[in-house]
This record gives C-alpha cells, structure tokens and sequence, in this order.
C-alpha cells in the first residue's frame, strides 16, 4: 500500500477550517456580521493578508457574502451551494461520513446511475468497449482504497461521456468527493475485489445492451448498500 506524504497545514488553511467549522455548526450565524479583517487578525494572531486571502476562499465557497459597505456577512451555504461548498465540507469532515450522507449519496448515485446506464448502452462503440474494460480492470490491480475507488469513479465518468449527455458528466464530476469518500468506506469494509466484482456486473450488462438487467442490478445493489448486506453505516466499521 502506497503511503501519502505528510504535510502541515499553513496558517491561510487553519482559519479557513475554523471559520467553516464555526459556520456548519452554527455558533456563526447565517446573516451574522463577521468582525472586520483587522479585528480577526488581531484576535487570532495572524496577518490580515492571511485573513484577507481566507476570507475570499470563505466567499467562492459559499460561507461568506461580502456586502458592499456593510460588512462581510455569514451565507447560507445550504441554500447558495456550490461544487466547491460540497468539496469543502468534505474535505472538513476528513472524508468521514454520517449514515444521513451515506443515505443521501446512495439515493441520489442510484438516480443518476439510471440515466448514466441508459445513456450507456444506447451510444456504445467497440473502441469504447476497449476503453472501458481497462478501465474496469484497474479496479482490480489498484495498489489502494483509494486509487480503486478513483478507478470506480473513472468508469461512471467515461460511462456518462459515452452517453453524450454533458451535463450529467459535469453533476458526476461535481459530486467527485461523496463518492470517492463512499467507495473508499466501501473497500475499507469489503475489500477492493467486492467493489470490482459489483462494477463488473454492471458493465457486463452495459456491454450486453441489458437495460432491463441494469436497472435491476442497480436497484438491487442500491438496496443492498442502503439497507442490506452491503451496508456502509458507521457500524459495520466497527465490526
């Protein structure tokens, strides 16, 4: 297994973790008036360079709403969402997912895997074919949890390319962290080999022009992670 490199989080990145942790949990308020650059600086013993470059990251994130002569204010997040708000909280969670997130992803995964097969089967080409089986085999060759589940990712990727929807390939991309925090959690608990196996079954039925077989299988497979045997709860971590 190959190891990460370590590294220190810089001082910008420290007051970014803790405005959004403030914020998600509520002790800063939506419409609350954050205090100005220079007050934060003080109170927390950095620079208002540091504050001030935070604080733009805080903004494209959809934390924070700057008002023109009034002040920086808290947003809500929930309602002004983007892909850089979801990738954000995360990367503050560590990855770590609540059995709610893991509802939530599996849901919505289900619906788009739908239109991903569909779109699939219907725009298949045998240099496609070829493609794809490379990538499905990656999976099983992959040296960690998380380099399996950034191949598992690369094959719903590539399916929705072939499906020529842009759109759909753009909401996969944008929904990248979820899923890679889901299929990682997914080969921690039954090991990158089940996580093959599952996304073999749905290309052999892709390749076959099955729509009927995919939907079910993926039915099947959304049950069994939601609520079956192959369950992603915290719980089963702690087998």
């Amino acid at each position: 297994m190959k190891f990460e490199k370590i590294s220190l989080p810089s001082q910008r990145e420290l007051f970014i973790r803790k405005m959004q942790e403030m914020i998600i949990s509520g002790e800063l308020a939506v419409n609350e008036r954050i205090p100005p650059e220079r007050e934060l600086a003080q109170e927390l013993g950095i620079s208002r360079t540091v504050v001030n470059a935070g604080i733009a990251v805080l903004v494209n994130q959809g934390f924070l709403q700057v008002r023109p002569r009034q002040g920086t204010f808290v947003a809500d997040y929930k309602k002004e969402a983007s892909a850089e708000t979801l990738n954000a909280i995360m990367r503050l969670k560590g990855d770590v997912l609540s059995d709610s997130d893991i509802r939530s992803i599996l849901e919505i995964r289900w619906a788009l895997e739908r239109l991903t097969m569909k779109n699939a089967i219907e725009s298949l080409t045998p240099d496609a074919i070829e493609d794809i089986d490379k990538t499905v085999e990656s999976i099983k060759d992959s040296d960690s949890f998380r380099q399996a589940a950034e191949n598992a990712l690369s094959f719903q990727i590539k399916l929705a390319e072939l499906g020529g929807n842009a759109m759909l390939s753009l909401i996969i991309v944008t929904f990248r962290a979820p899923c890679l925090a889901m299929w990682i959690r997914f080969c921690k608990i039954y090991g990158i080999n089940t996580l093959y196996e599952h996304t073999l079954q749905s290309w052999k039925l892709v390749k076959a022009r099955d729509y009927d077989g995919i939907r079910d299988w993926i039915e099947t497979f959304s049950n069994d992670a939601i609520d079956g045997k192959y369950t992603l709860y915290e719980k089963d971590l702690r087998k």
